[in-house]
């Protein structure tokens, strides 16, 4: 999986991809092309990398900036080195475009030398990003643009010397193509280096973490930027919660609406993908294990281009999820109150059967947010719902253990504190009481 294809994925990790500070286009394109990484050694190493860069964003941010700004001067030159590397003979503008890049990449701390280059594309040692066919390739060059500028009307000279720049364009091409390795090499550690440093400065100003790898999840203090910048835009304060998760033990997460539980599935869904793809975390504290797939199935997936309403494709969905799980690989699927469009009689049937159908499989970490009350052998999570506070009642939005599966009845407290018509809660809550006394 790239991460192009996460970008837009309703968990809302576009917020943190707007708010990277990348200085270069052609870093923005290696990044949405980059792979989702599965192997917690190459997972840690990304980290051990990261965790340098914001050292030096800590102590150095003065060095930080004056790499940035460098790092505005990349531009995409792959097309360029392709056709360096195919045989072609380049003309005035890609020489200066790999000469650009090469002298950009001696004042950054990339590993390729680009030493030989650059004495191949600066002959006099000018050490200035311009490029041009100069005099000092060949005497014969010099000789030919003398007689050219005091005859310019002569065709033959102009052919003359429109051959002799077509032979050192070609001589050139010869003595660069064997650097064209190593040129692509060096035109990637930049955008890498872009990126790393934008992570980097986005950990200090989100106050994000790195985490570690093991063979279980344990999350302390997470938290949904996104959410949290619209909340702060309104004066108001996310708080964090707590999570753990492990494969083979499937967790559901109960309580009323305006819980918090969506929120908390999309932040688990975006930290699982941030971790995978090598970005510090919003959180406290994490470990984290990684999958070979993700599977996330949240929301009104209803859609007008198959003609499939929403229960339909999120039946499709889920199915699909199931299949992943089938085939052997390590899968974490987190579902949003599935079969919540259907009546609560089989909605309660499909939520308890998905649970069984899943159950002990050691590939599969299953994480579902639910309304409907449903006994299981897993663990069972609960929203610490409304709590007294000092301006009437408020929503504690902590996740706890809990041995009851009971969902909690909440609702027309909710309502009643939404200010919603009282003759209509105070009715159904006179039904309520009719229907259980």
């Amino acid at each position: 999986m790239k991460f192009r294809e996460i970008v837009e994925s309703p968990c809302g990790i576009r917020y943190l991809f707007d708010e990277l500070e990348l200085q270069s286009g052609y870093a923005r394109k290696v990044l949405l092309d980059r792979e989702m990484m599965t192997d917690p050694v190459r997972i840690d190493e990304a980290y051990a990398s990261l965790r340098g860069y914001y050292g030096m964003v800590l102590e150095d941010r003065r060095r930080v900036e004056d790499m940035r700004f460098r790092l505005q001067g990349l531009r995409d030159i792959s097309g360029t080195l392709a056709s360096l590397a195919e045989g072609s003979v380049l003309d005035e503008i890609e020489f200066f475009e790999i000469k650009h890049m090469a002298m950009l990449a001696e004042t950054l701390p990339v590993g390729s030398d680009m030493e030989n280059v650059i004495g191949i594309l600066d002959p006099d040692g000018l050490k200035i990003g311009t490029f041009y066919l100069y005099d000092s390739y060949s005497p014969e060059l010099r000789r030919l643009r003398s007689e050219t500028d005091d005859n310019p009307d002569d065709a033959g000279l102009q052919d003359e010397l429109a051959n002799e720049e077509e032979r050192i364009k070609k001589l050139l091409s010869d003595k660069l193509r064997p650097y064209a390795v190593s040129l692509q090499k060096t035109l990637r550690e930049l955008a890498d280096l872009d990126i790393s440093l934008a992570q980097a400065v986005q950990m200090h100003v989100e106050g994000l973490v790195i985490p570690s790898s093991g063979k279980e999840a344990a999350i302390t203090g997470m938290f949904h930027p996104g959410v949290r910048a619209v909340l702060k835009a309104k004066g108001r304060e996310f708080q964090p919660v707590d999570f753990a998760f492990r494969s083979g033990v499937p967790a559901t997460v109960i309580g009323a609406n305006m819980g918090g539980k969506t929120v908390a599935l999309k932040t688990l869904c975006m930290i699982q993908y941030l971790y995978q793809f090598g970005f510090a975390l919003p959180v406290g504290s994490a470990v984290m294990t990684p999958f070979d797939e993700i599977r996330f199935c949240i929301g009104d997936e209803q859609s007008e281009k198959t003609g499939l309403s929403s229960f339909a494709a999120e039946m499709q969905r889920i199915d699909s999820a199931i299949a992943a799980v089938e085939q052997g690989g390590r899968v974490l699927v987190l579902v949003d109150e599935p079969a919540r469009t259907t009546n609560p009689v089989e909605g309660t049937a499909l939520v308890a059967a998905l649970l069984e159908r899943l159950a002990d499989r050691h590939n599969l970490a299953l994480i579902m947010t639910t309304h409907y009350t449903v006994e299981h052998a897993g663990e069972c999570w609960r929203v610490s719902g409304l709590l007294p506070g000092t301006k009437g009642r408020k929503m504690d939005y902590r996740l706890v253990r809990t041995t009851s599966h009971e969902v909690p009845h909440e609702a027309l407290n909710i309502a009643r504190e939404l200010g919603i018509d009282s003759r209509w809660i105070e009715l159904a809550d006179t039904i309520i009481k009719r229907k259980y006394e």
